[in-house]
């Protein structure tokens, strides 16, 4: 199968997307509070990664994950706590899955990845809502820090 430059681009982002998967879920395992959340995050790492082999058949290619993504989804968690973060990591599962559809008629593989997306991102969501909170966010610190400061930087 002949693939065109602008189609082996979108392969190959979808595939650094897949690796860069695989690497925030297994960080969010090692640092979410909940045992039940980071038994989800490595079996969605797991699906990530054979959602790379599948985008590495078409491209031949050998990605490695970016941590870029981890980075700023533990920050979220951290800063947001589950409640919050998780419905925005959620939304980065749904959103692949305009982007597979257009992958779907010349690349029928990637139908399973697509349908995955969803299921993740619903998994995702009923964790959020799950009732099983045992982090802390640290937003409200923040702003009562930024309150204090407020507060006292005005006295001078």
């Amino acid at each position: 199968m002949m693939i065109s430059q602008v189609e082996r681009e979108k392969l190959l982002s979808a595939q650094q997307g897949e690796m860069d998967g695989v690497e925030t879920y297994l960080t969010l395992a090692k640092v979410v509070q909940n045992k039940t959340d980071a038994e989800t995050f490595k079996k969605l790492a797991a699906d990530e990664g054979r959602h790379a082999a599948v985008f590495r058949k078409y491209t031949g290619e050998t990605l490695k994950a970016k941590k870029g993504q981890a980075i700023a989804a533990v920050l979220a968690y951290r800063i947001l706590g589950k409640k919050l973060a998780y419905p925005i990591i959620a939304h980065f599962e749904y959103s692949a899955i305009s982007g597979y559809e257009k992958l779907v008629k010349d690349y029928p593989e990637v139908v399973s990845v697509k349908n995955d997306e969803k299921r993740h991102g619903d998994t995702i969501r009923a964790l959020a809502k799950n009732g099983e909170d045992k982090d802390t966010a640290l937003w409200p610190f923040i702003l009562g820090a930024i309150a204090v400061m407020r507060l006292f930087g005005r006295r001078r």
